[in-house]
C-alpha cells in the first residue's frame, strides 16, 4: 500500500507538481546521499493540546498492513491503533533556539500502531501523518524520510475550557479513508475502561506504554525497499494528563480495520510536552531485536 505517497484533493497545478516531485526517486535518493555527509540536526518542538485516542484491534485484521521485518505488538490476539492530534510549536533545529519561532506552529495528526518489543523497543509505525501547514508538508517530504505528511488546509482542532469541563472538536479530511470528525469531553477520574485492564493493570502503566515512545518507523514514500526510522524523545508531565471520552465519532478507517466500537477507546489529553527528534536514518531494514 502506498500510504505515504502525497494525496491531494485540490485540483491545482501546484499540487500535481508537488506530487510528482515527492515521488521522484532520483530526487529523494540524491537528498539521502547529500544529507548522509552531514551530522543530523536535532529537531525540537513544544507540543500543546495533545490528544490520544486508542482502540483495541484484532491483530489478524491488520497484520498484513505491515509485513516483515515489521512486527506489531500484540497480546491475547489484540493490538492497539492510536490517533493523535496536537499543535507543534516552533518545530525546527534545536540549535536555532528562539529563531525556531520562524517555523510557525502547525497542527498535526499522526495515526499509528505499536511495534513488538522483540523487534524494536518503544517503537511505533505510522499509518498516516497529516498537517495544516503546506510549508511543513513540503519541507518534511523534501528533507526527511520520517515526516511524509499529507496536507489538509481545513484541519480543525478546537478546545473549549468551561470551568472544570474540557470539550474538544477535531476534523481532518485527506480522502475517503483518512477522514476524522470527532468530539470529546473530559472524563471524571482516570480509570481504565474495563476491557483494557487485561492489557494494562493500571492507568499509569497504559500511559507509560502509549506516550514515551523512542523510535518511529515507516515505509519510504517512494516505495523503495528501505524503511525510514526516526529516534525521538518525549518529555511529558504525567500528572497533568486528563482522561477523555468520545461524544461523537466518524472515522472510516476504524470500520476498515473492523474495530469494535462498543469497546470504549482509551482517550486522554496532555496540555504540554517537549518533543525531540534525535536522529534519522533510511536504510534497508534489518531489525534484529537488539535496539533499546
Amino acid at each position: 500500500m502506498w500510504r505515504h505517497q502525497f494525496k491531494y484533493a485540490q485540483h491545482r497545478l501546484l499540487f500535481r507538481c508537488l506530487a510528482s516531485l515527492f515521488r521522484c526517486r532520483w530526487v529523494l535518493n540524491f537528498r539521502r546521499q547529500v544529507l548522509r555527509m552531514f551530522p543530523y540536526l536535532r529537531m525540537e518542538s513544544q507540543a500543546t493540546d495533545t490528544i490520544y485516542m486508542s482502540w483495541l484491534v484484532d491483530i489478524d485484521k491488520v497484520r498484513a498492513r505491515f509485513p516483515e521485518p515489521l512486527k506489531l505488538w500484540e497480546k491475547d490476539g489484540k493490538t492497539i491503533f492510536s490517533i493523535l492530534f496536537y499543535h507543534h510549536h516552533d518545530f525546527g533545529p534545536h540549535r536555532l533556539g528562539p529563531l525556531r519561532k520562524c517555523f510557525g506552529s502547525p497542527k498535526l495528526s499522526n495515526w499509528r500502531f505499536y511495534l513488538a518489543a522483540d523487534k524494536i523497543k518503544h517503537g511505533i509505525v505510522f499509518e498516516q501523518i497529516m498537517s495544516d501547514s503546506l510549508f511543513y508538508v513540503i519541507s518534511g517530504r523534501l528533507f526527511s524520510d520520517a515526516m511524509p505528511a499529507q496536507y489538509d488546509p481545513r484541519f480543525k482542532l478546537q478546545l473549549q475550557q468551561m470551568q472544570q469541563q474540557l470539550n474538544i472538536q477535531a476534523k481532518i479530511h485527506i480522502d475517503e479513508r483518512y477522514h476524522l470528525d470527532v468530539g470529546l469531553k473530559q472524563a471524571s477520574g482516570q480509570q481504565l475502561p474495563e476491557q483494557w485492564k487485561a492489557f494494562f493493570p493500571t492507568w499509569q502503566e497504559a500511559l507509560q506504554f502509549l506516550v514515551p515512545q523512542q523510535h518511529i518507523l515507516l515505509e519510504s514514500a517512494d516505495q523503495s525497499p528501505q524503511l525510514a526510522q526516526a529516534d525521538i524523545r518525549i518529555d511529558a508531565d504525567f500528572e497533568s494528563i486528563k482522561a477523555l471520552t468520545i461524544e461523537q465519532l466518524d472515522c472510516p478507517l476504524l470500520q476498515e480495520l473492523e474495530i469494535d466500537l462498543d469497546v470504549p477507546a482509551l482517550c486522554f489529553y496532555i496540555p504540554a510536552l517537549d518533543f525531540h527528534v534525535l536522529n534519522e536514518t533510511c536504510e534497508i531494514p534489518n531489525l534484529a531485536g537488539d535496539q533499546v
